[in-house]
């Protein structure tokens, strides 16, 4: 089945006639790409394919939670009279019986006043076909059960339901019954037990009639305080829903107005306060060494030059004291040899040796003195320790570059963060949506307890009715024919349970196995999820991790519990085994950068031979359009025009 085009005509924002052509151009681009901003108009395509097929029997969505009457006469464009009413018209080709067959359906309708006239029309191959109009609720499940249509139509809050494990026992029950064609059994099921229970009335004598008529005023009772208690539950979970969507939507819009920013700025104030107090550390240290020994590095090399100095005065210094002794000691050896009658030319000789000596040590003892210092201890004690003082001044300068350049970047972010004045009634309004979300969630959780909670009272009086029932039965069972119709009744109502639970565990092996295989097409962790199992009874989805051990569905992140979520609809929709096109309303929903390119490059190319996602230009943005554009085959976006409070359809991506 291929969607080939879809006409709105006074729908939604959708002024006037407005036509969408949706056949893929080739195999190899099979997505179709609509984009659109909030309010334009992207939801409004998905339920109108969807009222287009199934009419009053389609899907309710978040906006719907009144009667079909009263969702057509919503649906009417509010710029043109409801006497002039809305149409929408779908093409779509698809095989039966071996031959491809092009059918055109229209659904129109206008209001009369109190009520909404709905007039639908089927084309097949150009010609009309009044039997398959009148027919074609019944027709439109030979190609497109509606039971499963939840499995190709879906949007956003469908996955993030999923994702929720509690919540997708539910849908996933009613998937897997439309799947394997369980409801027809469901429904036998029900209509025999009503058979059971009017033949067995009838044999009811009189005594006891009275007690099995009570026990069903209960029972009628409670069935119609459970089916009140489970539209309760139904319309708080529309409301649940349209809360999470605005709440969604206004968590974007603050989050685009810099909100995400805004809300790391008691951070990044804290960050600048430390980083101008680590600042001004670095620098009370910087001022003490320059308080110290640190100005003397300038003068180095004068330093040395004066240690030199005062080393060659202290040597003169001590030469000069040298000579003066020595002067003296020559004086007295001389005479000393002289008494002694040393011979006169070894006297002469040893007097000249000295005297040379002498001179030499007065040469040496005749250094300037100009540095007014006696020893240089003082000047080698500083060039001792100026080699550390310039290493921890350097490493103290470079600290303080390294922090000045934090800081400004710190004061830069700072800086450039909006006005939290600009941004509160924004965060009031999303603050407010998350209260009501969490509001709705408590009226949901009440209204399921509610709701159990009647379902096994009213459980308990079909027992109870049942009893009085085989009671009053067995008190008189004279009818004979009665007697076996109901025996055979009970014997194909346990066939049939035994068939519905055969069937079930027969096909949930194939769908867990396909459902493993999506998984491992869309995780990013290899093998993280080794086995998937879906219980036969509770519709419990049951994974397996890598270490053989149970894996719960918590310990996964968000973004890989939606992933789990969409390989739930992938296998599900495998499973099918037929070959339908997959629409997708906002697509990509919260998840983190490298779960979307898993989609984008995954899934999204491959899910179907015909994909139509309907997104925003955050979603789908211009990195993930680059990465999906060679598998685009058709790309619009839908423009709202403020003054005239109305959606164009314009081809081509928000970039093109």
């Amino acid at each position: 089945m291929i969607l080939d085009e879809l006409v709105l005509h006074n729908v939604g924002t959708f002024a006037g006639r407005h036509s969408i052509p949706l056949t893929p151009p080739s195999t190899k681009k099979p997505v179709v790409l609509i984009g659109g901003l909030n309010g334009a108009g992207k939801t409004t395509v998905l339920e109108a394919i969807h009222v287009a097929l199934y009419g009053a029997l389609a899907q309710p969505s978040g906006r719907r939670s009144g009667s079909y009457d009263s969702y057509l006469r919503s649906l009417i464009h509010r710029g043109v009279p409801e006497t002039e009413g809305a149409a929408i018209e779908l093409t779509f080709h698809a095989h039966q019986e071996g031959e491809e067959r092009r059918f055109w359906i229209r659904r129109s309708w206008r209001s009369t006043g109190a009520y909404i006239r709905e007039i639908l029309l089927v084309m097949v191959d150009g010609r009309h076909d009044h039997a398959l109009t009148s027919t074609w609720s019944e027709h439109v499940e030979t190609f497109l059960p509606r039971g499963i249509a939840g499995l190709f139509f879906f949007d956003g809050e469908q996955i993030e339901a999923l994702a929720d494990m509690e919540r997708s026992r539910q849908v996933l029950g009613s998937a897997l019954a439309a799947l394997l064609g369980l409801d027809l059994v469901e429904r036998l099921t029900t209509d025999l037990a009503v058979l059971r229970r009017r033949h067995r009335s009838q044999q009811v004598p009189d005594v006891l009639r009275e007690t099995v008529q009570e026990r069903q005023r209960t029972v009628t009772s409670l069935r119609q305080a459970e089916e009140a208690a489970a539209d309760a539950v139904a319309t708080v979970r529309v409301e649940l829903e349209r809360s999470n969507k605005r709440l969604f939507e206004l968590a974007e819009r603050y989050r685009s107005a810099g909100g995400d920013l805004l809300d790391q700025r008691d951070s990044a104030e804290t960050t600048v306060t430390l980083l101008r107090t680590e600042l001004a550390r670095i620098e009370d240290e910087i001022r003490s060494e320059v308080s110290e020994a640190a100005p003397l590095l300038q003068t180095t090399e004068l330093l040395r030059g004066l240690s030199e100095q005062v080393h060659r005065e202290s040597a003169a210094h001590r030469e000069l004291l040298v000579v003066d002794v020595v002067e003296k000691r020559d004086a007295a050896v001389l005479a000393q040899l002289a008494s002694d009658a040393v011979n006169a030319v070894t006297l002469r000789s040893i007097e000249q040796f000295l005297t040379a000596d002498r001179d030499e040590r007065a040469k040496f003892a005749q250094a300037k003195q100009v540095s007014g210092l006696r020893d240089a201890g003082g000047t080698d004690a500083l060039l001792r320790v100026l080699p550390s003082a310039r290493r921890r001044l350097e490493g103290l300068l470079e600290r303080r570059i390294m922090t000045r350049s934090e800081l400004d970047q710190a004061e830069r972010v700072l800086v450039a963060m909006p006005d939290p004045e600009t941004l509160v009634p924004l965060r009031i309004q999303r603050d407010e949506a998350a209260a009501e979300t969490i509001r709705a969630e408590s009226s949901l959780e009440h209204a399921s307890e509610r709701l159990t909670s009647l379902r096994t009272d009213r459980a308990r009086a079909d027992s109870a009715y049942e009893g009085a029932l085989d009671k009053a039965a067995h008190a008189n069972m004279a009818a004979d024919d009665g007697r076996r119709l109901i025996e055979h009744v009970d014997r194909v109502r346990v066939t049939l349970e035994g068939l519905r639970a055969a069937a079930t565990r027969r096909h949930l092996d194939r769908i867990s196995e396909l459902i493993l295989e999506a998984l491992g097409r869309l995780l990013r962790k290899d093998k993280l999820i080794t086995a998937v199992a879906i219980d036969a009874d509770s519709h419990t989805v049951e994974l397996t991790g890598l270490d053989g051990r149970p894996l719960a569905a918590q310990e996964l992140s968000a973004g890989e519990r939606q992933l789990l979520a969409v390989a739930l609809l992938w296998g599900l929709a495998r499973a099918a085994g037929q070959p339908l096109p997959v629409i997708i309303d906002t697509p990509l929903g919260r998840l983190d950068g490298s779960h979307r390119e898993h989609l984008l490059d995954r899934y999204f190319p491959y899910a179907s031979h015909q994909v139509i996602l309907l997104s925003t230009d955050t979603e789908i943005d211009r990195s993930a359009y680059d990465r999906l554009r060679p598998h685009i085959g058709r790309a619009y976006r839908l423009e709202f025009n403020p003054k005239t409070n109305a959606t164009a359809v314009q081809p081509g991506y928000f970039w093109e």
